[in-house]
């Protein structure tokens, strides 16, 4: 398998070299003096996007934007002189195809010798950038290293000298402290995940097979599969094609001269997706802000007034991706002097028939209107349409504890709605069985997801909110 992007250098490079195309564009219009958007305007902007679009294909055919250490400064600059050989012919090409006279050999002569100047300077530019902030820990990852022996080691200081890759090496931890504290262990490890730890939150861990066998992956693997930090394992041979990545279910990749077996598969993990899910997030959430939302809160704020004393809005903390702590929006449901625990100080959950929701309350929640606020933590990034759905931090703070694989939920940015919910999984959930289904559907969700997915979550949403949900109270 091709070895992933960076994404975040893939996005800055990425979007830097967009601007960059447009620029030239422009530029090489006015040095030939070549109107532009005066007769026929269709023309010149499909000549734009096409220029964008071949520059898009061809920088991903030649992996232009990946992150390899062990690829040379020739062919570096090499695959970017193909990027530009092709970008040139194609302008040429929509010329004599479109038969466009006001665009002349001097403009594609302009553009391209624009392109070959500013193309390599923007990408040293941005690798200083990039690296200028990877040192100061923005934008990168916080890893750890477990190991024993040289793989381990040798991969921790691989990390350590190649900051481009996008990681801040924490901590090296010998595995076998892990495996002889194995449940001991739990709590502390429980701190790291949310966290609350001395050496802080962690994105990724990086478990290297022992030289000496002290330990065997699998043991590590289980013992801090739950959590919600991803996993890879560092296999200490350099051969790809004896790695057991299908054999164990892992999934191989690259990261820069290293060979990594990803435990778990995230398909979310990928910057395309990433991008689809978010686009398509930020695109919902305003037509319904816009369209739905303009004229409903109005007159949901002055039912919730009528209906008992208080605020319209509850604002509560919740967890988000990575085990980060948002305040999440909601249209207020239960009277204000009721309290959100028990005699005990555990997290009370709405239950059926409780005497804490108010009258406008039971109606909101059965038809879901209670979440629409929600759409505001969408576009504020703090959630997605669709995802595992944010618990109230105390609960999160107690089930973690109980609940196996309970943290990797927060693999991805909770929802609105989710899988386990439109399954019948939502209201209380007291019952650990209960939670445990939720959170093996949340998963579920995680490793599997699709756009199309999404789309089927939100109609049968949608329908839920029409018909009615039995578990909704």
């Amino acid at each position: 398998m091709i070895a992933k992007s960076n994404n975040v250098f893939y996005v800055i490079h990425f979007v830097a070299d967009m601007v960059l195309v447009c620029l030239a564009f422009f530029l090489a219009a006015y040095i030939s003096q070549t109107p532009l958007f005066k007769t026929q305007s269709w023309i010149d902007a499909g000549f734009l996007f096409f220029l964008l679009a071949v520059w898009y294909f061809s920088t991903r055919s030649y992996g232009l934007y990946k992150v390899q250490t062990q690829i040379t400064l020739v062919r570096e600059l090499f695959n970017t002189l193909n990027c530009l050989v092709i970008q040139v012919v194609a302008a040429i090409l929509f010329i004599f195809v479109v038969k466009e006279v006001n665009f002349s050999r001097f403009f594609v002569l302009a553009y391209g010798v624009l392109l070959a100047l500013s193309l390599p300077l923007v990408k040293l530019i941005v690798k200083r950038l990039l690296v200028y902030l990877y040192s100061k820990g923005i934008l990168c990852k916080r890893a750890i290293v477990i190991g024993d022996g040289v793989t381990g080691r040798k991969f921790y200081r691989y990390m350590q000298q190649h900051k481009m890759l996008g990681y801040q090496m924490i901590k090296y931890i010998n595995g076998k402290i892990i495996v002889r504290a194995n449940g001991s262990a739990i709590k502390k490890i429980n701190s790291v995940a949310i966290g609350k730890g001395k050496i802080g939150q962690i994105d990724e861990v990086f478990i290297a097979e022992a030289d000496s066998g002290a330990y065997d992956v699998e043991t590590i693997t289980n013992i801090l599969t739950g959590y919600a930090a991803r996993l890879r394992v560092v296999p200490k041979t350099p051969k790809v094609g004896e790695l057991p990545s299908k054999e164990l279910g892992y999934k191989m990749s690259m990261l820069g001269n290293y060979p990594l077996l990803s435990v778990r598969r995230e398909p979310l993990e990928d910057v395309y997706n990433q991008w689809l899910k978010r686009s398509f997030d930020i695109v919902f959430s305003l037509l319904i802000l816009t369209c739905v939302c303009s004229w409903l809160f109005p007159l949901l704020a002055i039912c919730i007034k009528l209906g008992s004393k208080g605020p319209v809005f509850f604002r509560q903390e919740r967890w988000g991706r990575r085990n980060k702590p948002f305040i999440c929006f909601k249209f207020r449901s239960m009277y204000t002097a009721q309290c959100d625990t028990d005699n005990s100080g555990r997290f009370l959950q709405a239950k059926k028939g409780d005497a804490r929701i108010t009258p406008i309350g039971r109606v909101l929640r059965k038809t879901n209107l209670d979440e629409f606020p929600q759409f505001v933590n969408v576009l504020l990034g703090h959630m997605s349409i669709v995802g595992p759905r944010p618990h109230a931090s105390l609960m999160n703070i107690e089930s973690v504890e109980t609940i196996e694989r309970y943290l990797v939920r927060h693999m991805a940015k909770p929802g609105i709605t989710g899988w386990a919910q439109v399954n019948g999984l939502r209201g209380e959930s007291s019952d650990p069985k209960l939670l445990e289904a939720r959170v093996a559907h949340d998963v579920w969700y995680i490793e599997h997801w699709s756009f199309w997915l999404d789309l089927r979550i939100i109609f049968l949403t949608v329908i839920n909110m029409v018909v009615g949900d039995k578990q909704a109270y």
